[in-house]
Parts: structure tokens; sequence; C-alpha cells
């Protein structure tokens, strides 16, 4: 965001004790990929003019940064490396006496969790849900053409059945299938529900569409007879539920609203048309659609994590719900530990005191390091 010390300070107020004098402190979970120049960071108010390594330690502490089997290293600039707090001598302290709030110094934390599952590398596997989202909105567009032409003679060739049957089994079923597992590896509760069980029922629904077009089955009631009842037993169980689906929605994003509820409608058209034609003429409008939002979906999700922004909108209910079909589940990973400390207030001043300690002071920083860009509202994430 090419924000200045002059922006920094603007949003960062002065202490009671000594006006002005504040430190920026920047903290990173150790991992695959994590540096301090991807830090996270958060500002501390009137700390001692000089610091111990016990000062820092109780401050994260009591800032909520340090926790939970956390251990924590301070980056010593003169000599290029990482301390453990514990390990620093009691003799060595930061000088933080000219460190101010239109000049901050900076203080670097490197913190490593205890715990094997959030010590673990992170997964190197990308989100499969775009091309998920593209099978859904090309299978739902091919059903309407199959759908039409029952209802339109010579609108569509009715050897179109033939190919729709393999699309819908392999690009509705199949790959929608393997998108649900997939997901299933990034720990996507949702997106790993959503496709796997959309990849079943086309699944069985291009099975049908193949016994019927290549296997010339025999001309009975029992075989090729229109069964509304039963389809809307079948249906009935689909639609509660996507209407589970649609419930969590309303906790992650408009996008993936608008799809489930446009699928719900579908699903509603498509058990009213075994009745009456009105509905099936119905049945392909709401397949539109759906089509044109689920591609929207496809086209925005893959754009974004090309370009590791929102390009294209996605109207997340809260902000890291930036996946259509995304929702990480309850198992401990590592996303939960680092959104904890992406969201501390940082309202902490040196062990909540007015008036922070005197210490000696035998290691000074000169100058601090620039600052990495970021979104600074007391804390730069």
């Amino acid at each position: 965001f090419g924000l200045s010390m002059a922006d920094f300070a603007s949003v960062v107020p002065a202490g009671k004790a000594q006006p002005g004098r504040v430190v920026l402190v920047r903290y990173f979970l150790e991992r695959a990929g994590a540096s301090i120049d991807r830090a996270s960071s958060m500002s501390w108010e009137n700390p001692p003019t000089k610091c111990s390594a016990q000062d820092i330690k109780l401050f994260l502490v009591n800032a909520g940064i340090l926790g939970g089997g956390m251990t924590a290293q301070v980056r010593l600039e003169e000599f290029q490396c990482y301390m453990g707090l514990d390990a620093v001598e009691p003799a060595m302290t930061f000088d933080f006496t000219e460190s101010r709030a239109n000049k901050p110094r900076c203080l670097d934390i490197r913190l490593t969790n205890a715990g094997v599952e959030d010590s673990e590398p992170a997964l190197s596997s990308c989100t499969m849900a775009p091309v998920g989202l593209f099978a859904l909105s090309m299978t739902v567009g091919l059903e309407a053409a199959v759908t039409l032409s029952k209802l339109q003679d010579n609108s569509i060739e009715p050897s179109f059945a033939v190919p729709f049957a393999v699309y819908g089994f392999w690009v509705g079923g199949f790959l929608q299938l393997l998108v649900g597992i997939f997901e299933a590896t990034r720990n996507n509760i949702y997106g790993a529900t959503a496709f796997t069980a959309f990849g079943c029922f086309w699944l069985a629904n291009g099975t049908q569409f193949i016994l019927t077009t290549y296997f010339a089955l025999p001309d009975e009631p029992l075989l090729k007879g229109k069964m509304p009842w039963g389809t809307l037993i079948k249906d009935a169980y689909i639609a509660l539920f996507i209407l589970v689906l649609f419930y969590q929605t309303f906790r992650m994003n408009r996008v993936g609203s608008l799809i489930i509820g446009f699928i719900a409608v579908w699903l509603i058209m498509t058990i009213c048309a075994g009745w009456s034609d009105g509905f099936a003429w119905a049945k392909i409008i709401s397949a539109l659609f759906l089509s044109l939002v689920s591609f929207y979906g496809f086209t925005a999700e893959l754009t974004n994590e090309i370009r590791h922004k929102e390009v294209m909108c996605m109207w997340p209910v809260q902000k890291e719900n930036d996946e259509v079909f995304g929702a990480a589940g309850k198992g401990r990973a590592l996303q939960p530990t680092l959104y904890h400390l992406r969201q501390l207030s940082g309202r902490h001043g040196h062990n909540g005191h007015e008036s922070p300690p005197r210490l000696s002071s035998t290691i000074g920083q000169d100058d601090p390091p620039k600052l990495a860009p970021g979104k600074i509202v007391r804390q730069i994430i």
C-alpha cells in the first residue's frame, strides 16, 4: 500500500506516561514459506526505554501473541540472527529511548509452536474448486439443452443426448467427485461435502443417461415410463441436503448463496416438471441462471487465486471467506493459530501499567527496517 512512517504515526496514539514513544512489534509463526517480510504487526505503546528479553516476553504474553505451548525468539540485528528470549542474558537490553510514533523502532519476533499439528509444513496443494464450479455450470447448461430438445422439436438435435450422457457422467459426476476429494485434503469441509455429493448425484444421472442412450432398453413402463412420485421421493432427500448447504452459505459469501439458491430452485422445477410442461420451461430458465452464476464463480475464484487478490468480487460475509465453496473444518490445523495471531487488538502497553520500569541498555537498534506493505488499523497484516 506504500505506507510511510507519517501514515503509521497518524493511526498510533501516543502513550500517557511518555507521549509518542511506540515500538512496532513484527511477529510471524515459523512454518514453510513464512518470513519477517510476511509478518503481522502491532504497536507497543510506552515500552521501557531500556527493554530486556523478559520485558518483551511479558508484553507478548499480555498481548495474546505468546502462549499455548509457543516459544519466541527475538532478532538481534547486530548479529543478523534470532535468539530465544529465555536464552538472552539479562544484561542485554534493547534501547527504545528514541522510538517515537512518527519514527518507530522495529522489534522482530519469530514464534515456534511446540504442537505437532501446528509445526507441520503448510500443504502445497491448490484449490480445485474453480474446475468443480465449471463442471457444475457446463453440466447444468447441457442438461437444459436436452430438456429443451424434448419440449421443442428440432430445437436441439436428438442425437445431442449421446454426448450429453458421457459428459454428464464424467464432467458432472466424476470430475466433481474428484474435486471434492481434493478439497477434503485442504480441510475444506464445505467444498468436500458439496462437490462429492453433487458428483455422486451426477454419476447416478449419467449412468441412467448412458443406459437409456447407448443400450437398447426394452420399451416397457418399468424401464422407460414416467415416475413423478418416485422422482419426488429421490429429489426430496437432495432438496433437504441443499437446504442445509444453503444455510451454511450465510456465513460464507453471497456468490455461494446464489449458486446453492439457484440449485434449489432448479431442483424444485425438476420435481414439478413431471406433472406439467410449464414447470419444465421454468426448469430450463432456472438452469440457465444457475449455469451463468456458477460460471461467474468459476471465473472469479480462478482469477482471484492467480492474482492473489480480489479482482472479481465474491461478496464474502467474513473477510476470510473468499472461496465460493470454502469453509474449514474444526480439525486442529495451522489456520486457527494464524488467524488468532492476526486478529489481536494490539491495545496493550507494557505489563498493562501506565509507567513501565527503567532498565539499563547495552543493545540498541539505530535504524528500523522499512515497513513491509500492509493494512494499518493499529495492526498491520
